[in-house]
């Protein structure tokens, strides 16, 4: 299961309704059993979503929004911009 949260570069950018619709998009994909099509080296908001997915599985949505609500937080606070 960690293997699913290793990457190389955080390329998440700052946190717009677009982001957050995206990372909600990556989770459903997860859920629904789909496997992440694109490089899993590079960290993005749809991708922390299906790592995400992948682990909690299916979730209500305010429980979702507040995990990403932390994780939001919790890049702003470490810098990883």
């Amino acid at each position: 299961m960690i293997e699913n949260l290793e990457y190389e570069t955080d390329r998440r950018q700052d946190i717009t309704d677009g982001r957050r619709r995206n990372f909600k998009q990556g989770w459903t994909r997860a859920v629904e059993g789909q496997e992440y099509q694109d490089v899993l080296e590079e960290l993005t908001w749809n991708n922390l979503g299906w790592r995400l997915g992948k682990m909690f599985g299916e979730t209500p949505d305010d429980l979702r929004e507040e995990i990403l609500d932390w994780c939001v937080e919790q890049r702003n606070a470490t810098g990883s911009q």
